[in-house]
């Protein structure tokens, strides 16, 4: 049986790339050994299915969909060393991002902080070991974000 977490951060990645949902990410995460998909949720652009990426087709529905990935109570697997006690939240793009992804965000993060003690909201590359992996997701300047999630 699961012991409850103490939940007190948030941690912002983006997929690196231009495509993809949950069933993808889980798969790919699976394939590394891991149980699920790692992020506990997962905001889509427009382009859900790398197929549509490809064709230059997007489905406009999806952009900004929030998907439930790991249950929350369920230690995450985002951010090594990190997962314990945070929620990671998955941005699907590499360097750009629709405005409908930042609103959908911004209501996610603001109905966590109610739910759960939220001290803390930090991106992925703002970790001891995001920076040891190179990481610099979510290629979004945090304090920037920070502001904006207010």
């Amino acid at each position: 049986m699961q012991k409850h977490r103490s939940i007190d951060t948030i941690i912002i990645h983006c997929s690196a790339t231009e495509f993809g949902n949950r069933s993808l990410f889980k798969r790919w995460h699976k394939k590394l050994g891991w149980d699920d998909v790692g992020y506990h949720f997962i905001i889509l652009n427009s382009y859900p299915l790398k197929k549509q990426w490809y064709e230059k087709k997007p489905d406009f529905n999806s952009d900004g969909k929030v998907e439930k990935g790991r249950p929350v109570q369920l230690i995450g697997a985002h951010t090594r060393l990190h997962n314990d006690n945070s929620i990671g939240i998955c941005l699907v793009g590499d360097r750009t991002f629709t405005s409908k992804q930042f609103t959908s965000l911004k209501k996610l993060v603001n109905k966590l902080k109610k739910q759960f003690k939220i001290k803390t909201i930090k991106g992925h590359y703002e970790f001891d070991t995001g920076q040891e992996q190179g990481k610099t997701c979510p290629n979004i300047d945090m304090d920037w974000l920070r502001n904006l999630l207010k």
